[in-house]
């Protein structure tokens, strides 16, 4: 190795090639980024003609101080990117020595070189500073004419100082540039939120907006499913079709996964090597993700893909966060005005389902002689699937109908309008009480789900004779409170409606004396819980029954109304409560 120290400097040769920061720079400095090139390819040439060597390149350190970068420049003007992890190669050893270095074909190589150096015979390698810290290098191989002499590291050594200079000034510029850039950036995606938007729209605004900031090749926003642990595709650039499988993540699989369950970002430089990396695309080498957090809650994940090795760093993260957060505040206020206009349509389809369900309901109940009828329905939720009625047969026969659906909502709603057409149609052809529920037990089969049904009770009141003809299709057995005192429950009849096509059912019928109560009910009577989660219970309500026995119908009804809902107690009934109380007057 010779020996890079020089004897005192004596005056520069007027012949050398003379290299100055301004020379460098141009008549104008420099304009923009895109010129950087032009300086990196203008200090190399100078430096080729200036200690005639056959390569060179001027290394800068890039990505944080991982990496160093540098341009090889051929004919006319194509150029390519050269990469070395920090402290590998010629450059990287007189960076992080902070020494230059001298080699001739007979010299032995540094014993400490770090990398797959490339072969070469003669070599001549200056650090740049900058305010003291090695920031690159310049690298000479090849001397054309026998090796680098004392005088070439003179040279070389003179020219280092004003391609450092230029490249600090280069630099600075290109940061103060990138960050203005930034900022205008930033500063049109936070108006383009500030403004009535569509989600697409702001999303396809954020991607756009970051491309000009952020070099990638792919870009997805998840969200965290509410509710779930299942990740959620928003949006996504520069996938190809068919990969919508590696889209389906759960929260901690994949490294999007990973950032969602961390609520931590991540760079990696090679997606080859990281064995949560789920492919999505063959091309890409390197990924960045961030999680998009509102007031403390990770609501999503933003993530960038690339096709080059190493293409993320610290700075890219920094400006990736600050995009995430706003495509956070985009997402947040989409949701919330969805939720909202969601809110304000299950408002309206409530509010026709409340009055669809009242108009089926009897306004009041019928006066016939030597009885007293009352009824009602107290829905839990909104629309309630519970159904009573009073529906007038003959002049002497009044038919009584209750009903529960399976399920609650609207859903349950829609399929209780369903019996009571088809209980209303076979009434009006006359056929026997069997056969009414016969036929509605086919047409609920044949027009729901599996998992529903409905349990009903439907009997026809001879008020003339004092006789019930009643068949029960799976319902609570309606309550026969008799004028001695002795109780009976009505069950005859049959399975749920809906659950067996060719169910066949039965029909009975039962004297109703004078001074009999009889109370029809839904579960949301029995089956009301307290605190304890103890239930109401068929024994009370026939204490109620046996109390209030010589009430009117009006009366007790409102005690086994009040009764229940006392039971409750806070919270309310859990499910809707439904009655309908007959009450034959003594002789």
């Amino acid at each position: 190795m010779n020996d890079d120290s020089r004897s005192p400097a004596s005056p520069p040769d007027p012949s050398w090639p003379r290299i100055s920061a301004l020379s460098l720079l141009g008549p104008e400095g420099l304009q923009g980024t895109g010129q950087f090139d032009e300086l990196l390819r203008s200090a190399t040439r100078q430096c080729q003609r200036l200690v005639d060597a056959g390569r060179v390149r001027v290394w800068v350190s890039r990505r944080g101080g991982r990496r160093l970068v540098a341009r090889e420049f051929q004919e006319g003007s194509l150029s390519r990117e050269l990469r070395l992890p920090a402290g590998e190669g010629l450059a990287g050893w007189a960076m992080s020595h902070g020494q230059a270095l001298r080699l001739g074909a007979a010299d032995a190589r540094p014993a400490d070189l770090l990398g797959a150096a490339e072969a070469f015979q003669t070599a001549l390698v200056i650090p740049l500073l900058r305010r003291g810290e090695p920031f690159g290098a310049i690298e000479c191989l090849e001397k054309r004419s026998g090796e680098f002499t004392a005088e070439d590291f003179d040279r070389l050594e003179v020219a280092a100082e004003s391609v450092s200079l230029a490249l600090d000034h280069a630099l600075l510029y290109q940061e103060m540039e990138r960050r203005a850039l930034e900022k205008d950036v930033l500063l049109d995606i936070t108006r383009t939120l500030s403004a009535p938007f569509d989600l697409e729209e702001v999303i396809e605004a954020i991607f756009k907006s970051l491309r000009q900031v952020i070099d990638y090749d792919a870009a997805a926003i998840y969200l965290v499913g509410r509710g779930t642990h299942v990740l959620e595709l928003v949006s996504h650039a520069g996938y190809p079709d068919g990969s919508e499988e590696a889209f389906q993540l759960n929260i901690g699989q994949g490294l999007v996964g990973w950032v969602a369950k961390t609520c931590e970002s991540v760079i990696v430089s090679d997606v080859r090597t990281d064995p949560r990396y789920v492919a999505a695309r063959l091309e890409t080498r390197s990924e960045i993700a961030t999680p998009m957090v509102i007031e403390g809650r990770t609501i999503g994940v933003f993530n960038l893909e690339s096709d080059m090795l190493d293409a993320y760093h610290e700075g890219h993260l920094e400006l990736l966060t600050a995009f995430a957060a706003q495509a956070a505040v985009a997402v947040e206020r989409a949701r919330t005005a969805h939720d909202r206009v969601e809110q304000r349509r299950l408002e309206k389809e409530l509010a026709v389902a409340r009055d669809i369900q009242r108009s089926f309901l009897p306004a009041s109940a019928p006066i016939i002689p030597g009885f007293e009828l009352a009824g009602t329905s107290i829905t839990h939720d909104e629309v309630g699937g519970d159904y009573y009625d009073f529906i007038p047969v003959s002049e002497t026969r009044l038919g009584l109908a209750i009903a529960d659906v399976s399920g609650k909502g609207i859903p349950a709603a829609l399929l209780m309008a369903g019996f009571r057409m088809s209980l209303l149609a076979e009434i009006r052809n006359e056929f026997a009480i069997r056969a009414v529920i016969r036929k509605a037990n086919q047409l609920l089969h044949e027009s729901t789900e599996r998992e529903r049904f409905v349990t009903a009770f439907y009997g026809v009141l001879d008020w003339k004779n004092g006789v019930l003809i009643y068949s029960n299709a799976g319902h609570n057995p309606p309550m026969l409170l008799k004028a001695d005192g002795r109780v009976e429950q009505l069950t005859e009849g049959g399975v749920a409606l809906g659950v067996l096509p060719d169910a066949r059912y039965e029909e009975c019928p039962i004297a109703i004396g004078p001074g009999d109560l009889l109370v029809l009910y839904t579960d949301g009577v029995s089956e009301a819980e307290n605190e304890s989660k103890a239930q109401f219970g068929e024994a009370r309500l026939e204490a109620l029954m046996r109390k209030h026995a010589s009430d009117s119908a009006e009366e007790i009804l409102k005690a086994i109304v009040d009764a229940v809902t006392t039971w409750a107690g806070e919270r309310g009934p859990t499910d809707d409560l439904t009655l309908l109380v007959v009450r034959r007057l003594p002789a």
